[in-house]
């Protein structure tokens, strides 16, 4: 009888330690020691909607600015500046009624970023993120909620390095 409680004791232990061993997932900064304040130059947009520039300059920064725990500061005294350009706009059609009527739109932003580590002179993270939202009639609010969605995905990436 001691042999068998022994054994589940021990069985039990040892699951324990298991399970503990393979809840760690975290979304915490994987950024390297040295990279602590962050400077978001202004977007290029290279789409023919204008005004996407400051707007994605606007909702990456208070992506930053709520999301990664990096201080924003200017370019002079930043680690890593972010440089990007608006890639692709697109809007389309999303809900149709029966008629064949348009009742919601889907909008598309790609941003296109390089994150430049300026302690090391290099490039940290190059690449494009996309988001999208639905409007009804005013897009702005459409553009302005895919701009977040986008902004906090390439923050995300960034500091996930994933």
């Amino acid at each position: 009888m001691t042999k068998i409680l022994s054994f589940l004791c021990l069985f039990l232990i040892a699951y324990c330690l298991l399970l503990c061993g393979c809840c760690g997932y975290s979304t915490r900064s994987l950024l390297p020691g040295h990279m602590r304040k962050v400077n978001v130059k202004l977007f290029e947009n290279v789409t023919v909607k204008t005004g996407l520039d400051e707007l994605a300059t606007q909702a990456v920064t208070e992506a930053f600015r709520t999301g990664s725990g990096l201080k924003l500061t200017d370019e002079k005294q930043a680690d890593i500046v972010i440089e990007g350009r608006v890639a692709n706009y697109s809007k389309e059609p999303y809900v149709y009624t029966g008629v064949l009527n348009i009742t919601q739109y889907k909008v598309t932003v790609t941003f296109s970023v390089r994150c430049v580590d300026r302690v090391k002179n290099s490039i940290f993270w190059e690449g494009e993120v996309a988001d999208w939202a639905l409007f009804t009639s005013d897009e702005n609010p459409g553009i302005t909620e895919a701009m977040k969605k986008a902004a906090q995905k390439l923050v995300t990436t960034i500091l996930t390095n994933w």
